[in-house]
């Protein structure tokens, strides 16, 4: 069984950005739960947060940093 880290390192790494909708889409954690850990990552310097706006409406989107991509290996 992957941990919730896990699972959002993975998603992100395959996908780069996504939103707080998007991330509970692809891995099947509840958005209570994502919140607590993108916040624990961003602090540690893993995720960047920052807005988007698609058809007026703004979001907030996740973005894996590339040092990590790059020290999980992923193209």
């Amino acid at each position: 069984n992957l941990r919730v880290r896990d699972k959002i390192l993975i998603v992100l790494a395959r996908r780069y950005c996504l939103s707080l909708e998007e991330l509970e889409k692809h891995t099947g954690v509840r958005r209570e739960v994502l919140k607590v850990y993108l916040s624990i990552l961003a602090r540690e310097g893993g995720v960047t947060r920052s807005w988007g706006s698609f058809g007026g409406r703004k979001y907030r989107k996740y973005c894996l940093k590339s040092s990590i991509k790059e020290a999980l290996g992923v193209d």
